[in-house]
């Protein structure tokens, strides 16, 4: 059996004077082993705990400066040979970046697993020569296989899981040499370490990294201190230079680390007391989804949810019930569940196919086609006809499907008032938008889009590419009443789109690709009589075979009808393809002024 590689373990016994680390690495010079490393721990209080965690005074008695930190990983370089980073916190990832070419190894404690700010740091770097290792204590199997698929794709030299948390001294029902088989059978493939707390005062300090050896570790990793007398933190199981491994282990004690439990109380208690938990990165709003991007990751004595817990309430479809202020976590009680609602876009003014809401369709108005398409939607709760105040426009009202569709009447130009009014009356959270001239709107793309929009926390998502009249676009009503308190009127609210596709900096916008196929060339949207031919000719063959207009069975029928498929494909959107509109849109849409 090769040697272990042995990572000592500097941590903080230097209690915040770099001289003492200076004079740690003159002795650890002279130790004489075949495999050896030495690991830092850089960290910053104000991006590693807000003020009230009870460490955070201490953190910033132990801060050095980057400049400090330059010096001492050259020393190391050159005395010790390799040097390993602790990264808990953005501080640390800029003093890898900085050091990189010095620095063999990287490691990520249990508790920073989840931080996006040092996950999306280090997945700027290059990684491809160095080890990563993932301190894995407190988390179940099937969520260590997410762990290891997560930092696999930051494609580090070599990824090791280590086994090992932070109690001191560590009890040996806590030094979890059982979880080392379980891994091994887990994760065939993959190298692991070990890392104990153990008493240094006792001689059994050196003789349970030994049996991990022996159950397969490849890795070992020790806090070692010029004293423990003189440290006065992390010297509960630090061992002094002269210090050495040995054996004598007694039966009872070797016993005593072969735990029943996986995880056992203290390595829970441990977890939830020091985890990096998201807290709001500046304030959210009522009504808003959060997003990666609204969230800071740090310790706190306050109680909120860890992001896999946020990220099942808005999988389930719930939003912000209250607004968040800034570096605050979020409750549970801050979500409920989020009332979506398709608004659906009509009047009877069109100046290219006159009163087309109303032209049948295999004997159906056009504006009924595509509602009917809208009762397809899955996970909505509502259907809304929203149109004009204008009195040609309440004729709309003998056209909600006996009643099925709530009928709503605002503001006739500005649509994005217009639906703002609909979702204060109906209390609508979460929009699907829809134009009355798409009668084969898709339900799959719709269920797509709601998926990803609650996953992701945006305010718009909307699709990169697919058939013109098949999609919806998904709008927090939130995010709508946003654009009318930044810019009043919205002048171009006909293409409410705009003001979210041209301000990324304000909203978080989400343009997805569906999948292939739900993707075709087709034009399904209603303008022209050419539109009205094909889909009257299209609902006839779906009537005639018995299927319903989703968009498998509209592509099924236009995929085996070439004549068909291109019979309006000539014709064009005006809003894609005239420049003079294109510049007045992307103009008059950006928002400038915040105030």
């Amino acid at each position: 059996m090769t040697a272990p590689y042995l990572i000592c373990e500097l941590a903080n016994s230097h209690g915040g004077d770099s001289a003492v680390l200076l004079r740690l690495l003159q002795e650890l010079s002279n130790v004489d082993y075949p495999r050896l490393g030495v690991k830092f721990q850089p960290i910053n209080p104000s991006t590693l705990s807000l003020p009230d965690y009870e460490w955070h005074r201490v953190y910033k008695k132990l801060y050095l400066d980057r400049a400090t930190w330059g010096r001492i990983i050259k020393a190391a370089r050159a005395q010790i040979g390799d040097v390993w980073l602790d990264v808990h916190d953005r501080y640390a990832v800029e003093i890898f970046r900085t050091h990189a070419s010095d620095i063999v190894g990287i490691k990520l404690q249990a508790s920073v697993v989840e931080n996006y700010e040092v996950y999306s740091g280090l997945n700027a770097l290059d990684l491809s020569q160095k080890v990563l290792l993932i301190n894995i204590s407190g988390y179940e199997i099937s969520e260590i296989k997410e762990i290891v698929t997560k930092f696999s794709a930051l494609e580090s030299g070599q990824l090791v899981l280590q086994v090992g948390f932070q109690a001191y001294p560590t009890r040996p029902e806590d030094t979890a040499l059982n979880k080392l088989s379980a891994l091994r059978t887990a994760f065939a493939e993959s190298v692991l370490c070990f890392a104990d707390h153990y008493d240094a005062e006792k001689p059994f300090a050196c003789r349970v990294p030994l049996l991990a050896v022996a159950l397969g570790c490849e890795f070992i990793e020790k806090h070692v201190c010029l004293s423990r007398a003189d440290a006065e933190y992390d010297f509960h199981s630090a061992l002094q230079v002269p210090e050495v491994q040995g054996l004598a282990a007694e039966l009872e004690l070797t016993a005593k680390c072969f735990s029943k439990d996986f995880i056992s109380e203290s390595e829970k208690h441990y977890l939830a007391s020091t985890r990096q938990i998201p807290v709001s990165k500046s304030v959210l709003r009522k009504g808003q989804l959060v997003s990666d991007q609204d969230l800071l990751y740090r310790r706190t004595e306050q109680s909120g949810l860890t992001k896999q817990s946020l990220d099942h309430f808005q999988n389930k479809r719930f939003i912000l019930n209250q607004s968040i202020e800034s570096h605050t976590p979020i409750p549970s009680a801050a979500f409920r569940r989020a009332t979506i609602g398709t608004i659906v876009a009509c009047r009877l003014v069109s100046s290219r196919l006159k009163r087309k809401a109303l032209l049948p369709i295999q004997g159906v108005p056009s504006v009924e086609r595509c509602l009917m398409n809208c009762q397809l939607f899955s996970g909505v709760d509502l259907i809304v006809l929203a149109t004009s105040n204008l009195e040609e426009d309440a004729v709309l009202r003998d056209h909600t499907l006996n009643g099925d569709v709530s009928f709503w009447q605002g503001h006739p130009d500005d649509v994005i008032h217009r639906y703002v009014g609909a979702c204060d009356a109906l209390g609508i959270d979460v929009v699907v938008r829809v134009t009355a001239d798409c009668p084969v709107v898709s339900p799959e793309i719709t269920e797509f889009l709601l998926e990803r929009h609650f996953s992701l926390g945006a305010d718009y998502t909307g699709v990169r590419d697919g058939a013109v009249g098949t999609w919806a676009e998904i709008y927090n009503a939130d995010a709508l009443r946003r654009v009318l308190e930044l810019v009043g009127k919205a002048e171009y609210s006909e293409y409410m789109t705009s003001y979210f596709r041209n301000n990324p900096d304000i909203f978080k916008v989400e343009i997805v690709d569906l999948p292939p196929e739900l993707v075709r060339n087709y034009r399904l949207t209603l303008d022209y009589q050419e539109d009205l031919e094909l889909f009257d000719r299209l609902y006839a063959e779906l009537i005639e075979q018995g299927m319903e207009p989703n968009i498998r069975n509209v592509f099924s029928v236009l995929d085996a009808d070439g004549e068909l498929a291109t019979h309006n494909q000539h014709l064009r959107l005006k809003y894609k393809t005239d420049p003079d509109l294109m510049r007045l849109l992307s103009q008059g849409t950006r928002i400038r002024d915040r105030s």
